[in-house]
């Protein structure tokens, strides 16, 4: 017979390997225990990649990048945080009239929001949302959690508004201090056929990051995959989802 002792390790042992499949589940992009989630396109057809875009608007830099996208015809989408968005109003309008997506990315980027309740999240993702729509007239139809990591709490609120979770297959690590060169060695060689990209045009609230590296490497990326045959596509297109849910209006009234 086993021992007390022998017992005892073994159940710590199976609660530890639980709370690190919760936890792997929690960050990883790819994984959809908490929830369903769009972290690829289709690898099959022409060989195309979307381009995405994390924690702007921000005045400088959010405004290169569209400007950059502009010259080479592409269309991002954007995943804004609803404090810099009311700052930056102007922004969104812009995005929007341009033809990229703009979508949620919560209203404040908390770094320990991973621990809040439904409450606070549905705040997070409402307020954002009304944010949006009084800017650019339609609610985001998309949302990307911060830092990507998932609980149920954070699925939950993004489905009871109806919006898809989408999250990347490849980020260029550019949300922490970085180069350009760092940032195209960890794209270009490495993108394929249906990955969805994660990049950063804005600085979040709690931040003081340069994103001038970022800036700097869009050009490039985007012509030396074009080098390679993959072409950005439309995150909506790419992923079949709606960029946007129903008029911020008749949201707002039923909120």
């Amino acid at each position: 017979m086993k021992s007390a002792l022998v017992h005892a390790i073994e159940f710590h042992g199976a609660v530890i390997a639980g709370l690190s499949a919760l936890s792997y589940a929690s960050i990883s992009p790819t994984n959809n225990l908490w929830g369903p989630l769009h972290c690829r396109g289709k690898s099959d057809g022409p060989p195309r990649y979307a381009l995405t875009f994390d924690d702007g608007p921000t005045r400088d830099s959010t405004s290169a990048i569209l400007d950059i996208l502009g010259e080479l015809r592409v269309r991002a989408a954007f995943f804004v945080i609803g404090a810099n968005a009311r700052r930056c109003p102007d922004l969104l309008v812009r995005m929007h009239a341009e033809g990229h997506i703009v979508a949620n990315h919560t209203l404040d980027h908390a770094h320990l929001s991973m621990f809040r309740g439904s409450c606070y999240w549905e705040r997070q993702l409402r307020e954002t949302d009304q944010i949006i729509g009084q800017t650019i007239g339609v609610r985001p139809g998309m949302f990307r959690p911060p830092m990507g990591v998932k609980t149920g709490f954070i699925m939950g609120a993004a489905r009871r508004r109806g919006q898809a979770v989408v999250t990347w297959s490849r980020r260029a690590m550019d949300g922490i201090a970085t180069t350009t060169d760092h940032i195209l060695n960890r794209l270009v060689p490495h993108t394929v056929a249906g990955d969805v990209l994660l990049l950063h045009d804005g600085v979040e609230p709690q931040s003081h990051r340069d994103p001038s590296h970022t800036v700097a490497a869009i050009k490039p990326l985007i012509l030396r995959l074009r080098d390679r045959g993959l072409e950005p596509a439309p995150l909506d297109d790419f992923l079949n989802l709606s960029a946007y849910a129903k008029a911020t209006t008749e949201a707002s009234a039923s909120s």
